[in-house]
């Protein structure tokens, strides 16, 4: 792949001139567009102790906000993007092919939050800040004429300048971006009322887009334990595919009182009994 060396050390210098002006982020995000020939990006704050916070995003249109707006408010747990960022302190250019569980692209998640957006060829930039933020950076694009392979290997060149400029950014602007309370302790406490801990072990990986052999990998089972772990879950939490099991924990969560270290699972069938009956004396009455 091949770029005006000239052009692209303009950019970077852009980027210098935007440090610490509220311009910074759409500055790196038309800068990281030019470097990879992607046309569409969207910058994220992540901390482990908030949800993350959208910075900037050139995504087209509506099948791409609606997605978004949910994968910012609960969604992102599940993404493998944000197992990156959690289960290590990797940092780098990534294709997201590479760094997904291998059912990841027939999952329910990647068809409501990234199949419906029109886009593909993913490619991730995940930028450390301090021991607990980052900076996400996704790039896709509509059609196939990107070549992944290329943009990774020029991005990752430019990596080390990129993820320096991030850094001085945010240290001249303080530091931290505070937002709102985190749902990882809903996703934690899903199913501890109903399941055992391997059975939402299970789950959990399941959600993530892991298949039964990955899982049984992952937890050293065989995979027809894994298999009976399913049934046992599929049973007790009522559902019979992992669709159906994508929509409970979402319906779930989404209703789980802010920050309440609670089940959600729990709180979600109180709800909906209750709403039943009221509907029910509302008829009878």
């Amino acid at each position: 792949m091949q770029i005006d060396s000239k052009e692209a050390n303009l950019k970077l210098a852009e980027i210098v001139d935007a440090l610490a002006n509220p311009q910074f982020y759409q500055t790196l995000a038309d800068t990281i567009e030019f470097l990879s020939g992607y046309a569409h990006c969207m910058i994220i704050w992540l901390d482990r102790d908030q949800r993350p916070v959208p910075l900037y995003s050139d995504l087209p249109g509506l099948n791409a906000s609606i997605p978004t707006r949910r994968w910012l408010d609960e969604a992102y747990l599940l993404d493998p993007a944000f197992s990156l960022y959690s289960a290590s302190k990797s940092e780098g250019v990534f294709a997201l092919e590479d760094v997904s569980p291998d059912q990841f692209f027939g999952s329910s998640y990647y068809k409501k939050y990234y199949a419906v957006t029109g886009l593909s060829g993913e490619i991730l930039i995940l930028i450390r800040i301090g021991d607990s933020q980052a900076v996400l950076v996704t790039l896709a694009s509509k059609g196939s004429t990107v070549k992944i392979r290329e943009s990774v290997e020029l991005l990752t060149t430019y990596f080390p300048v990129l993820s320096a400029l991030c850094r001085r950014h945010q240290s001249a602007v303080g530091g931290e971006i505070n937002f709102s309370a985190p749902l990882k302790k809903a996703f934690g406490n899903f199913g501890t009322d109903f399941l055992t801990e391997r059975e939402r072990e299970v789950v959990h990986l399941l959600l993530k887009g892991h298949s039964t052999r990955s899982i049984a990998e992952l937890l050293e089972l065989s995979v027809n334990t894994v298999k009976v772990y399913t049934k046992r879950f599929h049973k007790k939490l009522g559902v019979t595919s992992q669709a159906e099991l994508f929509s409970l924990f979402f319906e779930a969560i989404s209703l789980c009182p802010f920050d309440a270290d609670i089940d959600p699972l729990t709180h979600y069938r109180q709800m909906t009994s209750a709403n039943l009956s009221q509907a029910r004396s509302m008829i009878d009455t």
